[in-house]
C-alpha cells in the first residue's frame, strides 16, 4: 500500500494498493482478473478493484485504494439498522449482478471452474493426516461428515455463475456517508448512506451461487436472509442449506489452513471451526 502519492506516475491517485502474485497461477491469472474486474466496472455500483497501473511484461499491479472500514460483524452490528439494510441491499445488488455474467462472452470466458474440488482434496488430508491429533472423535467425525457433504453437492447438477469465491469480513469494506460518487473521494456527500466495497478477486471461477453466500454467515443469519432477499439470481429450496454446508467447509478450511500452513492463529482457528460444526442451518 502506498499512501500520499503525487506526481505523474500517480495518475491522480493518492492512495494505491499494488499485488505482487506469489505463486505461477496467481501470476498467471492476473490478466484475466484484470480484465475482469475493468468489464464488471461498469455494471455493478459497489467500489471494486480498477487496475489503473498495470506494467508491460512486469508480474505486478496496482489500484486506487478501496476505501472505507472493514466491514467486521462488530462494525456491522454497531450501523443503525436502516443502515444495516442499506448494506444488504448493495451485496445483493452485488452479487446478483456477478452472478449474472454471460459466461460465454469474453473476459468471463477465461474464468476458471471452482477450485473447491481441489480445496476438499487438501482438507481430506488435513482431516485425516493432522486433525486426530487436535480433535476429539466426535469433532474428527464432523469435519469428515462435513467433507462427505460437500462431495456429494459437488456431484450434484447445480447452477453455475461467475464467483467471487471469498466474500467475507476481510474482503468486504464499507466507506460511510458515501452514495455512488468516486471511490476516491473522501468528502462524505450529505445524507448519503454509503458505498460497499469488495477486494481480493484473486480465486474468481465458475461455480455454485450459494458459495459467495456462504461466509455472509460470520455476521449471523438474519444478515444472510436479508441479502438474500435482495438477490436476482438463481434460487431453490436447498439454497441456503447449500450456503452453510460451504460455510462449514471454510471453517474446516481455516482449521486445516493452520495445521499445514500456520495460517491465523490457533484460536481463530479453532472459533471459526466451533461456529460452523452444527449440521443445522442456523436460523433468523
Amino acid at each position: 500500500m502506498l499512501h500520499g502519492c503525487s506526481g505523474e506516475d500517480a495518475r491522480g491517485h493518492s492512495d494505491l494498493v499494488f499485488r505482487f502474485p506469489t505463486d505461477e497461477q496467481a501470476h498467471a491469472q492476473l490478466p484475466t482478473e484484470i480484465a475482469v474486474l475493468e468489464h464488471l466496472s461498469t455494471q455493478v455500483d459497489a467500489a471494486l478493484p480498477r487496475y489503473t497501473h498495470v506494467p508491460e511484461g512486469v508480474p505486478f499491479a496496482g489500484y486506487p485504494m478501496v476505501r472505507g472500514e472493514r466491514l467486521t460483524p462488530e462494525l456491522l452490528h454497531s450501523l443503525p439498522f436502516t443502515e444495516q439494510t442499506i448494506v444488504a441491499t448493495q451485496l445483493g445488488s452485488l452479487l446478483s449482478a456477478l452472478h449474472i455474467q454471460d459466461l460465454s462472452q469474453p473476459p468471463m470466458d477465461l474464468v476458471a471452474p471452482s477450485y473447491q474440488p481441489e480445496n476438499l482434496d487438501f482438507v481430506r488430508g488435513i482431516v485425516e493426516n493432522n486433525m486426530p491429533d487436535v480433535l476429539t472423535p466426535d469433532e474428527l467425525r464432523t469435519a469428515r461428515e462435513i467433507c462427505d457433504e460437500v462431495a456429494a453437492l459437488q456431484s450434484t447438477l447445480l447452477p453455475r455463475v461467475f464467483l467471487h469465491y471469498d466474500i467475507y469480513s476481510r474482503h468486504l469494506y464499507w466507506e460511510r456517508g458515501l452514495g455512488r460518487g468516486n471511490v476516491t473521494s473522501t468528502v462524505a456527500a450529505p445524507g448519503s448512506p454509503g458505498r460497499l466495497g469488495l477486494i481480493d478477486f484473486t480465486d474468481m471461477c465458475i461455480g455454485d451461487p450459494a458459495i459467495d453466500f456462504a461466509e455472509l454467515y460470520e455476521y449471523g443469519p438474519r444478515f444472510v436472509e436479508r441479502v438474500l432477499a435482495r438477490y436476482v439470481g438463481q434460487i431453490d429450496a436447498t439454497f441456503l442449506d447449500r450456503a452453510w454446508t460451504y460455510q462449514r467447509l471454510a471453517g474446516l478450511y481455516v482449521l486445516a489452513g493452520h495445521l499445514y500452513y500456520g495460517e491465523e492463529t490457533w484460536e481463530y482457528a479453532r472459533a471459526t471451526f466451533d461456529r460452523c460444526r452444527s449440521p443445522q442451518r442456523p436460523q433468523a
